[in-house]
């Protein structure tokens, strides 16, 4: 399986992350302003989003991968499988 976001998906997904912390995590007003200047630095057509964009993809489709492929011992043998 491969996921792979586009570049307004993804800067949607941070978007929506940070608003959650922001308003219901227990982090300072400093740690929230923090936050706030993170994101605004990182408007959805920015060479900054594009980057973390290829490296959500990267991370995501790497947890996929561990997660459905397995190496199991059959009949003496070693085969990748597909969970």
């Amino acid at each position: 399986m491969i996921v792979l976001l586009e570049e307004s998906e993804a800067w949607s997904l941070v978007m929506l992350v940070t608003a959650v912390v922001v308003d219901n995590a227990d982090i300072s007003e400093d740690g929230k302003d923090a936050i706030r200047r993170w994101r605004s630095d990182r408007p959805e057509t920015s060479a900054e989003m594009q980057k973390l964009t290829e490296e959500l993809n990267k991370a995501m489709n790497a947890h996929l991968d561990t997660k459905f492929l397995r190496r199991v011992k059959s009949r003496g043998w070693y085969e990748t499988v597909k969970k």
